[in-house]
C-alpha cells in the first residue's frame, strides 16, 4: 500500500505513538521510504503538525488510505524537504 500511495500521491491516515507513548492519528502525504542503519522511515508531510516528519515504520500502528490525492507535485515537496534537511545541517 505504501509504495502505491507514494507513487499516486495519496493521503494516508496512520496511527503513531506520540512522545508520551499514546497513539495519535495523523494525516500524512507520504513522499518516500528512507533507510538509516537497520531502520526504515516514512518521510512525509504531516497535516496535523504542518511540517515534514519522519515516522519509524516499525512504530506505525495502522495505515489506511483516504482515497484522495494531496495537492501539488511530489517533486516540489521532495525539494522542500531536502532544503529543510540541508538547512538544519548548516545550523
Amino acid at each position: 500500500m505504501l509504495p502505491r500511495a507514494i507513487t499516486d500521491r495519496l493521503k494516508l491516515n496512520l496511527k503513531y505513538p506520540d512522545q508520551s507513548g499514546e497513539d495519535s492519528e495523523r494525516v500524512i502525504w507520504p513522499l518516500l521510504i528512507a533507510y538509516l542503519d537497520s531502520q526504515r522511515y516514512i518521510v512525509a508531510w504531516c497535516e496535523s503538525r504542518q511540517g515534514f516528519r519522519h515516522f519509524r515504520a516499525d512504530r506505525v500502528g495502522e495505515l489506511a488510505e483516504f482515497g484522495t490525492q494531496y495537492p501539488g507535485r511530489r517533486a516540489f515537496l521532495l525539494k522542500a524537504w531536502e532544503d529543510e534537511v540541508a538547512s538544519k545541517k548548516r545550523s
